[in-house]
């Protein structure tokens, strides 16, 4: 037990190098990630405990902040926003959020945002772990979860957003009968994620092991979909249901 969190400790002391170098290469990365309050409603800045982090709650008021009660949905891991920039422009009576770790890479998902004008759309750039501090129970939609890392190896299981740890949280802030729909061009992690939702008490529908010769109506192609699809990957798409 002490070796795995030691071990949980190092891999998370790694990605945090990882994210301080990739700041350093953005150019004034941290005045412009100040100066996009109009868009981004949190910002974890350094690394620190988590359990800790997330106890001291700072729930995001969401009339407050989109001027309406509209429903909420979230992108984890939105990237560089593609997908997330158009589902908010298809979806105009739905507001959004995309939660983003890297902060070199959510500043250009909220550059795509502010070209576009949209007040339905809102970002948060902190680890999926964190998204308790601001997310209130029971009040999301759905969760997309759009070519997550599949995180091959054995050792690295439960570090992938459709392990336990991480599908407990999903059913925290998901309303009853929300939703997750995930896609992958990972089988192996397209497997684990139906046993893993199945195995915590998850519904399955909508199973599409070939979305480009199974085209489903309103899918909107994120910037990986269109560069595996073009290398003739498979894309593997599920919805899961959160029965609670």
């Amino acid at each position: 037990m002490i070796i795995d969190k030691l071990i949980d400790l190092l891999k998370w002391a790694i990605i945090h190098i990882i994210i301080i170098m990739r700041m350093r290469r953005k150019n004034n990365l941290e005045e412009r990630i100040r100066a996009s309050i109009d868009y981004l409603l949190a910002y974890e800045g350094q690394f620190r405990d988590v359990n800790l982090f997330i106890k001291d709650k700072d729930y995001i008021n969401y009339p407050l902040v989109f001027n309406n009660s509209n429903r909420i949905e979230l992108d984890l891991g939105c990237g560089l926003g593609g997908f997330i920039v158009e589902k908010a422009k298809q979806n105009r009576d739905v507001n959004f959020i995309g939660v983003e770790m890297f902060s070199n890479i959510i500043i250009s998902a909220i550059d795509k945002a502010r070209s576009e004008n949209l007040s339905n759309l809102k970002f948060i750039n902190c680890r999926i772990e964190c998204l308790e501090k601001y997310i209130m129970d029971d009040s999301i939609s759905t969760i997309y979860l759009n070519f997550s890392n599949p995180l091959p190896n054995k050792t690295d299981e439960k570090q992938r957003l459709t392990s336990k740890r991480f599908l407990d949280i999903y059913k925290k802030i998901l309303k009853p009968n929300g939703k997750i729909i995930q896609k992958t061009d990972n089988l192996d992690f397209f497997e684990f994620s139906c046993d893993s939702f199945k195995k915590n008490g998850w519904d399955i529908a909508n199973i599409n092991y070939d979305l480009e010769n199974n085209k489903e109506e309103g899918n909107i192609l994120t910037e990986h979909e269109i560069k595996y699809m073009l290398d003739g990957r498979k894309i593997y798409k599920l919805e899961a249901i959160n029965v609670k």
